[in-house]
């Protein structure tokens, strides 16, 4: 499979999702088979500013590539500008999110919202197609809601004006994560572009995967499935589920890069989203998630794990370890 200029052999990517897929989370997945990553949803107007959030986005290891940075406005200049520094960085490609949901970024235009405004909407993607060299895609909702169901017109514009792949997450903006996703709605679309088309949303296992291909779908976007569960990708791709060990290493690895990349006290923080899913469905995971969303420091983070997976080992209830044992 072939998009944004670069052939995928397993193409199974790792979606954008704002305050988890920073550059730790992404090493991780692509340890797993993650062939392509997206950063976080980057602002337009606070990239253009220089505002500390946009700029930490954006920060990443050299080894962190290929790497599509997506981002929203519903300004077609913003966009453009956006794109080119974003570009002068390194990046691989844009993506244009068309498909947010949350109220602050609606209420700005952005998202979702444009499906609202399809000639915006395609003033804004010809401006980012015009303003750089890079391959150039579009993530979209399936429509705003059931009386406004338009991704299939819109992706074929987009098309005609030169982006690269469309993505498709196949609810409405109403719909939000709820209901039955729309796959209908994908299949519509595939029949009306040429262009790699990409599903995002609900591909947990290998029968979504073989669903999805009848479909025509060319790429697989893995977003909340992939929280603290990079071993999804390797799953998807026929591989085997973690091992305790992995996932006691995968967890140890994880806090010391959300560290280095937060500093200790904001690493932690962020690590607490992550500690219910790595240890879900494990004897004591209720336990262990109660008592280490508590603790605020690495070391102390770090005996709980070791403690977690020592206990489940024995077959062992999970006790906080106290103070003098943590530091």
């Amino acid at each position: 499979m072939v998009a944004y200029g670069m052939t995928f052999e397993r193409p199974f990517f790792l979606a954008p999702l704002s305050g988890y897929t920073s550059w730790p989370m992404r090493v991780l997945c692509r340890e797993q088979g993650a062939e392509l990553c997206y950063t976080e949803m980057i602002s337009a107007e606070g990239l253009i500013r220089s505002s500390r959030s946009s700029a930490s986005i954006i920060e990443r290891p050299g080894t962190d590539r290929p790497l599509v940075a997506q981002i929203f406005t519903a300004s077609p200049h913003a966009a453009a500008l956006a794109a080119r520094m974003l570009e002068d960085r390194g990046f691989d490609g844009i993506d244009i999110n068309m498909g947010c949901p949350v109220k602050k970024v609606v209420s700005k235009g952005a998202g979702s919202a444009l499906m609202l405004r399809p000639e915006l909407a395609l003033r804004l993607v010809e401006a980012v197609v015009r303003s750089v060299g890079l391959p150039v895609s579009v993530k979209l909702r399936a429509g705003w809601d059931a009386s406004c169901v338009n991704a299939p017109e819109l992706a074929d514009a987009f098309a005609r004006a030169g982006i690269d792949t469309v993505i498709l997450h196949p609810r409405t903006r109403a719909e939000m994560y709820r209901g039955t996703p729309r796959w209908e709605v994908l299949a519509d679309l595939r029949s009306r572009v040429g262009i790699p088309v990409a599903a995002s949303g609900d591909i947990r296992t290998r029968a979504d995967v073989a669903r999805l291909a009848n479909l025509g779908v060319d790429a697989f976007v893995v977003g909340r499935a992939a929280i603290g569960n990079p071993w999804i990708f390797r799953q998807l791709a026929g591989g085997e589920p973690p091992t305790q060990e992995e996932r006691k290493d995968a967890m140890l690895r994880h806090l010391d890069m959300l560290c280095s990349y937060h500093g200790s006290r904001t690493g932690v923080l962020h690590m607490r989203k992550f500690l219910s899913s790595y240890v879900r469905g494990l004897e004591g995971a209720a336990g262990f998630r109660q008592a280490a969303c508590t603790l605020d420091s690495p070391a102390k983070i770090s005996s709980a794990i070791g403690e977690f997976f020592e206990a489940l080992g024995q077959r062992q209830s999970f006790v906080l370890p106290c103070e003098g044992k943590t530091g």
